[in-house]
C-alpha cells in the first residue's frame, strides 16, 4: 500500500498580510477599549440585571477527576498557571495577589481546577472552596478587564455548572441565591460579549459556557440556542476534516473534545436535540485523539500539547461516539502515525498552523516520538506553562525536538518583543512552507519519506528524512538527507540562491529520551545502549562519527521539570554536495547494520 501527502499552505504571512492583521488587531483592541468603558459604568450594571434563577437546572459532569497534589497544593495557597507559582497565605484570596501575567489571571479566574477538589472532596476542601468562591464574588462580581473576557467567562460557567454540587451543596439559602445571581449576571454579559471572543479555542470556550448558561439555569433558551449558533459556526471553521484541532496541538483536541461530549450528554440528559454537526463533529475528533496517544495511555507532545491525564483520555475514548479507529496519517491536521509490533512511532510533518491559530505551535517539522510497550523511548521536550516566557520560547525552538536543527536555528521562526508582537502575539511568523510525505507498506514494514523547506531561505537546503520501521517493531531506521532542493515538479519552485553564499552549515541531529530511560556509551563501537525501565535493552548507532550524549529537559509531565539526555549527532553539511546522516535504533538481540 502506497499513499502520500503533499502540504503546501504558504507560510508565514507576507508584509502585507502582517500589516493587515495588525491594523485589524488594533481595531479590534480599539473597539474593545470602547467597550470596556461602558462596561465599567453603574448603568451597564443595572442592564445586567434580570430575573433571578432559584436553582440548578442540571448539573453537568465533567469527565475529569483532577488530582489530589494539585488540590493540596491549592489548599495551601500555591498557583501555579501559566508564567509563573505564586504562594499566598492560606488568608489571602488569589483575587488579590499581583498575577505574573494575564494568561495567569484567566487561569486562575477560570477556576478550572475546580476538578481537583471535586475528585477529592473533604470537609476542608469544601469549605475552602466556599471561601474561594465567596472572595470572588466580593472582588471580582463587577466588570473586570481579564476575569470577564468572553472565554474566560465561558470556562468560569463551565466550572461552577459541573461541580456545583461541591459549590452549593450544603450552603445556605441566601449565599446560595447570590451565587445564582452572579452567574446570571455573567451570563447575560457572555451572551452580549461572545462573538467577540478571541479566535481559536478560546471562542470555542466562550460559546460552550453561553450554551450551558442556557441549559443550567431556567427560561435559558436563547442563551443556549445562541451559544450552539456560535459553537457550530466555530466548530466548523476550526476542525479539520480529519478531525484534528486547526491548532495542531494534542492538548486542545483533548480539551475542545472534553467540552463537546460534555455538552452533547448534557443536551440529552435535559431532553434537548442535539445538532447533526455536533454528533458528526464529535465521531471525528475521537479517533484523531485516539491518533494522538502513545501506548502509555497519553499524549504525544507536539504543538504546546502535555501528557494530560490518562483517566480523562480514557473516558472520552471509551465512549460509543468516539471509538473510530485513527488512520495511520491525517492528512489535513499533518502528522503520520507508524504502528508495528509494540512499537509506536508518530511523526510531525507539516507546517506551523496559519496565522492567528500559531500562538503555541513548535518549531518541530519532522520531529518524531517512539515508545515501547508502556514506556516511551523517544521524545519531545514539551511545553510549560508554568515557568515563563522564556522557558516558552526555548521549548518552541527546533532545538527541543527530535529531528535535526541547522547552525541552531529553529525552522519557523515567532514574533517576538515588537509593537507586531504586542499586537499579534508570538505567532508563527516564517516558517516551511512546504512539506511532502510519502509512505508505503508492505510485508517487510514501513517506509516513510518526509521532507520540509524551512531552511532554504537561511541557508539554501531542505532537510528529508527516511525512515523505516519492520513489521515486528524491533528495527527502526533513519536517514536525515540535507541537501539543496531538487528541480522536480514539487519542489523546483524553491531557490536555493535566496540562501547565504556560506558553503559549510553546522548541524544537530537531536534524539531527546525519555526521562525514565537509563542511557550509556559504549567505548568499543560508539553506540548507545538505552534501557526502558522494564529491562528492555535498545541500541543507537550511527554511521557518523560517535554520537554525544549531553543533557536534556523533559516537560511533558506539566509543572515539574525533569532533566534527562539527549543522543546528538554534530556535523557539518556541505551545500554542494548532499549530507547523509544514517542512524539506527534496534532492540539489542540483534545490532542493525547501518
Amino acid at each position: 500500500m502506497t499513499d502520500a501527502t503533499l502540504k503546501g499552505a504558504r507560510h508565514g504571512p507576507s508584509r502585507g498580510e502582517l500589516l493587515s492583521d495588525m491594523a485589524h488587531e488594533a481595531l479590534a483592541r480599539s473597539a474593545t477599549f470602547l467597550r470596556d468603558i461602558s462596561f465599567r459604568s453603574w448603568p451597564y450594571r443595572l442592564s445586567l440585571a434580570g430575573p433571578m434563577p432559584d436553582r440548578f437546572q442540571y448539573y453537568p459532569k465533567d469527565v475529569d477527576r483532577g488530582s489530589l497534589p494539585i488540590a493540596q497544593s491549592l489548599l495551601q495557597g500555591r498557583y501555579a498557571s501559566p508564567d509563573g507559582m505564586v504562594q499566598a497565605n492560606q488568608s489571602t484570596a488569589p483575587w488579590s495577589l499581583v498575577p505574573p501575567s494575564d494568561a495567569w489571571a484567566e487561569t486562575l479566574h477560570g477556576f478550572s481546577w475546580l476538578k481537583h477538589f471535586d475528585g477529592h472532596r473533604t470537609p476542608a476542601m469544601r469549605d475552602h472552596v466556599h471561601w474561594l468562591i465567596t472572595t470572588w464574588m466580593e472582588d471580582c462580581d463587577r466588570w473586570n478587564s481579564i476575569a470577564w473576557r468572553p472565554h474566560v467567562i465561558g470556562r468560569r460557567l463551565i466550572s461552577w455548572f459541573s461541580h456545583a454540587k461541591l459549590i452549593a451543596n450544603e450552603s445556605d439559602l441566601i449565599w446560595r441565591s447570590e451565587l445564582l445571581c452572579s452567574i446570571a449576571r455573567q451570563a447575560r454579559h457572555l451572551s452580549r460579549t461572545a462573538k467577540w471572543a478571541q479566535e481559536g479555542d478560546a471562542k470555542l470556550t466562550a460559546a460552550v459556557g453561553l450554551a450551558f448558561s442556557g441549559l443550567c439555569l431556567p427560561d435559558g433558551e436563547h442563551r443556549l440556542e445562541q451559544g450552539m449558533n456560535i459553537l457550530l459556526a466555530e466548530l466548523d471553521k476550526q476542525i479539520l476534516p480529519d478531525g484534528g484541532h486547526v491548532s495542531r496541538n494534542p492538548s486542545v483536541q483533548l480539551s475542545t473534545l472534553a467540552d463537546l461530549c460534555m455538552l452533547k450528554d448534557s443536551l440529552l440528559a435535559a431532553n434537548f436535540p442535539v445538532p447533526q454537526d455536533l454528533d458528526d463533529i464529535i465521531s471525528r475528533m475521537g479517533p484523531m485523539l485516539r491518533f494522538f496517544r502513545h501506548t502509555d495511555g497519553k499524549l504525544a507532545l507536539f504543538n504546546g500539547s502535555a501528557e494530560n491525564q490518562t483517566t480523562t483520555i480514557d473516558a472520552l475514548l471509551a465512549r460509543k461516539d468516539t471509538r473510530g479507529k485513527p488512520y495511520g496519517y491525517a492528512p489535513h491536521s499533518g502528522y503520520q502515525r507508524i504502528q508495528a509490533g509494540r512499537t509506536y512511532l508518530i511523526a510531525d510533518t507539516a507546517s506551523p498552523p496559519q496565522r492567528g491559530f500559531s500562538q503555541n505551535a513548535h518549531a518541530g517539522c519532522l520531529s518524531f516520538e517512539m515508545s515501547i510497550g508502556r514506556h516511551r523511548l523517544i521524545v519531545n521536550c514539551g511545553s510549560t506553562e508554568t515557568r515563563g516566557g522564556d522557558w516558552q520560547n526555548a521549548s518552541r525552538a527546533t532545538a527541543a525536538h527530535s529531528t535535526v536543527t541547522l547552525a541552531d536555528k529553529s525552522s519557523a521562526r515567532f514574533l517576538k518583543r515588537t509593537l507586531t508582537a504586542k499586537l499579534l502575539g508570538p505567532r508563527v511568523t516564517q516558517g516551511p512552507n512546504m512539506v511532502v510525505s510519502e509512505r508505503d507498506e508492505n510485508a517487510q514494514g514501513l517506509w516513510l519519506t518526509t521532507s520540509h523547506d524551512g531552511y532554504v531561505d537561511r541557508f539554501g537546503l531542505i532537510h528529508e528524512r527516511r525512515l523505516y520501521l519492520s513489521r515486528d517493531g524491533e528495527d527502526l531506521r533513519g536517514e536525515d538527507c540535507i541537501k539543496a532542493p531538487e528541480n522536480d515538479a514539487t519542489l523546483s519552485w524553491l531557490t536555493p540562491h535566496r540562501g547565504k553564499t556560506s558553503t559549510a552549515v553546522p548541524f544537530s541531529v537531536r534524539f531527546h529520551l525519555h526521562p525514565d530511560v537509563r542511557v550509556s556509551q559504549s567505548r568499543d563501537d560508539g553506540s548507545v545502549i538505552m534501557m526502558l525501565p522494564n529491562g528492555d535493552g535498545w541500541t543507537f548507532r550511527t554511521n557518523w562519527p560517535s554520537p554525544t550524549l549531553e543533557e536534556s529537559i523533559y516537560l511533558g509531565s506539566g509543572d515539574a521539570l525533569k532533566r534527562t539526555t539527549q543522543i546528538v549527532i554534530n556535523g557539518v553539511a556541505d551545500k554542494d554536495a548532499q549530507t547523509s546522516i544514517k542512524w539506527a535504533i534496534q532492540r539489542m538481540s540483534t545490532l542493525p547494520k547501518i
